[in-house]
């Protein structure tokens, strides 16, 4: 008996270690041009999806959408939302990739705060805003895309 309990400490022990050297990937990889819905063409430096309701905002393919987290509401020419997406990927990853793809897209940066691994970015585009916060987590990374019109809009 005291063989078996050694050995399962001694496998929980190992199995604990191998976890904390395991790191987060960074988001992204070489990728071809896509088209938006208006017919622009984008130059992409990294696989994206582009959010349903927003042809104009890409996201890492490697994050997966959580639909029962997530709320938009549409009318004919006209989006809000928020939606949250998960992935196991660094947070500075997915901030540096959002500060290099959004204005592809035509989205221009305002602003971003950072604490820890905690970001928080602020785009601007005509009469929409878009506030993107990234929280990384020891099992996965929590994204909130915010999409909404400004006061003169």
């Amino acid at each position: 008996m005291r063989i078996i309990t050694g050995t399962f400490l001694i496998g929980l022990a190992l199995s604990i270690s191998a976890c904390g050297m395991m790191s987060k990937p960074d988001a992204g990889s070489p990728k071809k041009p896509v088209s938006t819905k208006s017919g622009e063409t984008v130059k992409q430096e990294t696989p994206v999806s582009m959010v349903a309701e927003f042809d104009d905002i890409p996201v890492p393919v490697e994050l997966s959408r959580k639909d029962d987290e997530s709320s938009v509401y549409e009318a004919p020419g006209f989006a809000v939302g928020v939606i949250v997406y998960e992935g196991y990927y660094k947070s500075s990853s997915i901030s540096k990739f959002f500060r290099a793809e959004m204005p592809k897209y035509g989205w221009q940066f305002i602003n971003a705060f950072s604490e820890g691994s905690r970001y928080t970015l602020t785009f601007l585009k005509s009469n929409r805003s878009c506030s993107i916060s990234i929280e990384e987590g020891s099992l996965s990374t929590r994204m909130v895309i915010r999409v909404g019109p400004t006061s003169g809009g």
